[in-house]
């Protein structure tokens, strides 16, 4: 098989067994989450997220470990203790992603997946080098934070080529908001997965291969590349006119010249400049031109990796070296740094709401629920001028979360949506209810940077991008999703381009047509006070087309797999292109180095199954195996979305612009109809039918969910 190592390996740390399976028993299902959502539909679809029986599926896909550009990325898919959906009758399945060489070291040492069930009577980390697999005594790891684990197991197994996938001391606590780390950035974040290896009492994955991965037309695939490293964007989709946080910094462009890409960006002279002088150099994910990450060593502090949202500390206001320590201690504890956004928020909120002229973190230190040394810590980290942002609030808040210390920290622990009721709770059981009525208003919280990150976006993270101001196309993206719906199609194109509005229209309509692109894009840069354009039933079509979009092309991305910052290649930095980019490459390089022929059509398919396969575990675990409605019951938004302006908090810091005019009711369920029918779904229930499920040809799954769970619609 081309593109493929050819086996899964499959640990069960109950009895230590250790079994290999082919990969061909997968390929309907074509890689990455694909594999996930189907291991975890035929073995453990009801198993709670710390149950032994739980599986935690490592998987990547045939491009992994080829020459396809930016193809380093490695899936995660488990039922997921972060996701957050009170409603919903059993623990939602996810899936969450890293980059880095874990994904290609596990290609080269002959596997495409790891399957981990069961639960280790003592701390272990899973040994792989080539076909040698063992279960190793994790003891002595046991405690240590990601980056010191990983030295040692490097030193254990003597070899430093080792890539390794580690958790902290949260994931070993269950905190439901640590993530899988690799390396010295690149993270696994949302969907608390590090805890489901640390209920396992799975400290690491080490990975070792010395084999490479055969493909069918290497010398047309290395042709083909070349040719797409010619137009292939900077990360999220920057053209050089981009000017925002995640911009090129080098503006010239020379076609010719791909070997110097990742000189383009960055993030350090974007993000935080006061660290100019620590920047070592830009930094890559396997088979990447991009260099997205930031590699720092700061006095003090130690080497470490930055990209994005783990930034957060200098997008929440610092201005000194606790920026990069941010990045650090979240990396090393095992922390998630996206998270981190509204939880400094509601920690802010605790402390700006006061009952009695007396704050209500106040209060709950005098309840003694939270001990003199972090109440201190967390005043210190207020924003100025009643704290001043750095270290001391910083350590304070990242330990006592990862640390589970206190009552607070415990709650903080859980997610900040869980521990908003976790809090709220505690007030009214102290018979304190105007405490717990102005801890319960932080759900009227905005997010920072325009609604870019934080607030409330529903399944208990962080909002990543406001359907407000984006679109109804991505309410819909919200709505069907289990967790942050985290998928860059379309902010490749408007949010981080540079492009205006009147430029990124003629790009839009190459790639899906004038209908779509004028009633379904929408200007990002209008006037707060004016709502998202709507025309009618052009509008609801249009708007549902870009979700499918979203939805197939993310399940291509996280399938064959590829990173989500860079496909689909929507645009390109390149003027003579009229900055345009093509959203074909993924299925040419799927024909390249696989040798099946493939279409756009056909690989959409192959997408549509992985996505239908995700909707029945979706509706299963929500009815608890009942007949159930997901599109009354789990396609929704937080109300705040859809309620006036004036009843929204405005962040204090750092200082935000109000929320554009909420979304309309009937016009979101308006593009419903039209996704569901674009879908194939059914319209009333939101359920995929059962022609569907046969014209895929998934006549197995299809019974399987019957005999489970009930009848779908025909």
């Amino acid at each position: 098989m081309y593109g493929w190592a050819g086996k899964i390996l499959r640990i069960n740390l109950d009895d230590g067994s250790v079994l290999k399976e082919e990969t061909s028993k997968y390929l309907d299902y074509t890689g990455g989450i694909g594999f996930g959502y189907k291991v975890i539909f035929d073995e453990a679809p009801m198993a709670g997220p710390f149950d032994p029986e739980n599986r935690i599926i490592f998987a990547v896909g045939p491009l992994t470990g080829s020459l396809a550009p930016s193809t380093g990325r490695s899936e995660v898919i488990s039922i997921s203790p972060h996701v957050y959906a009170p409603k919903s009758k059993h623990p939602l399945v996810t899936r969450s992603g890293f980059g880095g060489y874990w994904g290609a070291e596990l290609k080269f040492a002959g596997y495409d997946a790891i399957v981990v069930q069961g639960k280790s009577d003592k701390p272990v980390f899973i040994n792989v080098c080539n076909g040698e697999v063992s279960i190793e005594d994790a003891s002595d790891l046991w405690g240590k934070d990601t980056y010191e684990a990983q030295d040692m197991i490097k030193a254990k197994v003597d070899d430093e080529k080792t890539q390794i996938a580690v958790i902290g001391p949260s994931g070993e606590r269950l905190v439901r908001i640590s993530p899988i780390m690799h390396r010295i950035g690149n993270a696994a974040g949302q969907g608390g997965f590090g805890a489901v290896m640390g209920s396992k009492n799975l400290k690491a994955i080490a990975v070792r291969g010395t084999n490479g991965v055969q493909v069918a037309d290497k010398k047309n695939l290395i042709k083909y590349v070349k040719s797409v490293r010619e137009f292939q964007p900077g990360p999220l989709g920057s053209t050089p006119l981009s000017t925002g946080a995640l911009s090129w910094t080098e503006k010239h462009v020379d076609p010719k010249d791909i070997n110097k890409q990742a000189l383009r960006f960055d993030q350090t002279e974007s993000c935080a400049p006061w660290l100019n002088k620590y920047h070592i150099k830009s930094q890559s994910c396997y088979s990447c031109p991009q260099g997205c990450y930031s590699y720092m060593n700061v006095d003090g502090m130690g080497g470490g990796a930055v990209s994005c949202t783990q930034w957060f500390y200098s997008w929440m206001g610092n201005r000194d070296k606790a920026t990069f320590l941010a990045n650090q201690l979240a990396n090393k504890l095992g922390v998630d740094t996206f998270e981190m956004f509204p939880m400094i928020q509601f920690v802010w909120h605790l402390q700006d709401q006061k009952v009695g002229g007396k704050s209500l973190l106040r209060i709950l230190h005098g309840k003694k629920l939270i001990s003199d040394d972090i109440l201190k810590g967390l005043e210190k980290g207020h924003y100025p001028p009643e704290g001043d942002l750095s270290t001391v609030g910083l350590e304070t808040l990242m330990n006592m979360i990862a640390y589970r210390q206190g009552f607070l920290g415990d709650a903080l622990a859980e997610g900040f949506r869980r521990a908003l009721d976790i809090v709220a709770d505690k007030f009214r059981a102290m018979k304190m209810d105007e405490a717990a009525e102005k801890t319960m208003r932080f759900v009227d919280m905005e997010g920072v940077m325009g609604g870019v990150v934080g607030g409330n976006g529903g399944w208990g993270m962080s909002a990543h991008y406001d359907p407000r101001t984006f679109g109804y196309y991505w309410a819909v993206n919200f709505a069907v999703e289990n967790r942050d719906p985290n998928r860059h199609s379309m902010t490749n194109l408007v949010e981080w381009t540079g492009l205006s509005f009147e430029q990124a229209l003629p790009v839009a309509t190459t790639h899906w047509g004038r209908e779509i692109a004028e009633n379904g894009l929408n200007d990002l840069h209008r006037e707060r006070d004016v709502p998202l354009t709507w025309n009618g039933h052009k509008s609801a079509k249009a708007n549902a087309y870009l979700g499918q979009f979203i939805h197939y092309r993310g399940c291509i991305k996280d399938s064959i797999t590829v990173c989500d910052w860079v496909f689909p290649i929507m645009t390109s930095g390149r003027e003579d292109r009229d900055y345009t980019g093509d959203i074909s490459v993924e299925y040419k390089l799927f024909e390249l180095v696989t040798g099946e022929k493939m279409t756009q059509k056909t690989l959409d398919d192959k997408a549509a199954r992985i996505w239908v396969l995700h909707r029945l575990l979706t509706a299963m675990e929500w009815g608890g195996g009942r007949e159930t409605n997901l599109r009354e019951e789990h396609d929704q938004l937080p109300d705040h979305f859809f309620t006036p302006v004036e009843t929204r908090l405005l962040p204090s810091y750092p200082p935000a612009e109000p929320p554009h005019p909420p979304l309309e009711r009937e016009n979101f369920e308006a593009v419903k109809d039209e996704y569901y029918k674009l879908m194939d779904w059914d319209i009333k229930t939101g359920l995929p039918r059962r022609s569907l499920m046969k014209r895929l040809g998934m006549d197995n799954e299809l019974a399987a969910f019957e005999k489970q769970a009930f009848t779908l619609p025909a």
